[in-house]
């Protein structure tokens, strides 16, 4: 069983929306998966999940004190992939978490008041991990901005482990989520759907290594 944690020191990183969409995405494809909601403050996967028809993939509320338990009874009910949906901070309950993940996911969003809480959060999270640039500015031509490319080098330039995705600011995400639905559900062939088809690709790449 892999677990994949998502962490991030501020909200409005989209933490919770790439949780859902990569859940909902790894589900499709035939891996059991669940979404432990573990943000006692927005609990947006929760909500989610309640505004879903479909009943999987799996959302649970889950206290940061409960996760080995959690973990445990995953195991045992056969699901392949947890999702960890953190609280927008880090403390030492968190960096505990992040040491039971085979990989933290740290969506950041290419602009300097996100990318300057960086350092504070990689200090305290246990490896492996990699940022994500998230809600990008759209590039043309399937080309990442402007933006995201200097905030990629950057990250590149101090050495700090970057996914090579980055997902782009679009409406489909959100419109997808007041739905109850993800965004390779709401809008199958997309540029969206392609971006989070590339991401759970990364991901598991990186995770059955």
């Amino acid at each position: 069983m892999r677990v994949i944690a998502i962490a991030s020191q501020k909200g409005g990183s989209g933490k919770s929306t790439l949780t859902i969409h990569i859940a909902a995405l790894a589900e499709k494809q035939g891996t059991k998966t669940l979404i432990a909601d573990m943000d006692e403050h927005s609990q947006t996967s929760t909500e989610w999940g309640k505004a879903r028809e479909a009943t999987t993939p799996l959302v649970a509320k889950v206290p940061l004190d409960k996760l080995a338990a959690m973990l445990t009874q995953a195991k045992e009910k056969g699901f392949k992939l947890v999702i960890l949906d953190l609280p927008p901070y880090v403390n030492e309950f968190v960096q505990e978490v992040t040491k039971r993940a085979d990989l933290t996911l740290v969506p950041t969003r290419p602009f300097f008041p996100d990318m300057r809480t960086l350092p504070r959060i990689i200090k305290q999270i246990h490896p492996p991990y990699a940022v994500v640039l998230n809600a990008c500015p759209p590039g043309k031509n399937n080309m990442e901005g402007t933006k995201t490319m200097n905030a990629r080098k950057i990250l590149t330039h101090n050495k700090v482990p970057t996914c090579p995705v980055s997902i782009s600011q679009r409406v489909a995400f959100t419109d997808a989520l007041n739905g109850g639905e993800a965004v390779t559900e709401f809008e199958p062939i997309s540029k969206a759907s392609m971006e989070i088809e590339k991401l759970l690709s990364w991901i598991n790449k990186e995770t059955q290594k």
